[in-house]
């Protein structure tokens, strides 16, 4: 797939390029690994949100528990 990417700001190239000197990439290479980067980023943080729904659907359908305060007073009396 091919992408035309315009507008970069200047200081977003700059830093780009320098990673891609750093890790011995190609800018495309270096933007490439970014995208995937993010990809999967996004991926997790969708991943995670449809979980803390199904967490909360659980929770909120177990039954109320009794404060268990007395009870651990009670034991401790003993």
């Amino acid at each position: 797939m091919d992408i035309t990417v315009k507008n970069v700001p200047q200081p977003v190239y700059r830093v780009i390029k320098r990673e891609a000197k750093k890790n011995r990439r190609s800018l495309n290479a270096e933007i490439i690994r970014a995208l995937e980067t993010e990809a999967a980023e996004a991926e997790r943080t969708r991943r995670l949100t449809g979980l803390r729904k199904k967490l909360e659907r659980f929770r909120a359908s177990l039954p109320l528990l009794d404060n268990s305060a007395p009870l651990i007073r009670r034991d401790r009396e003993r």
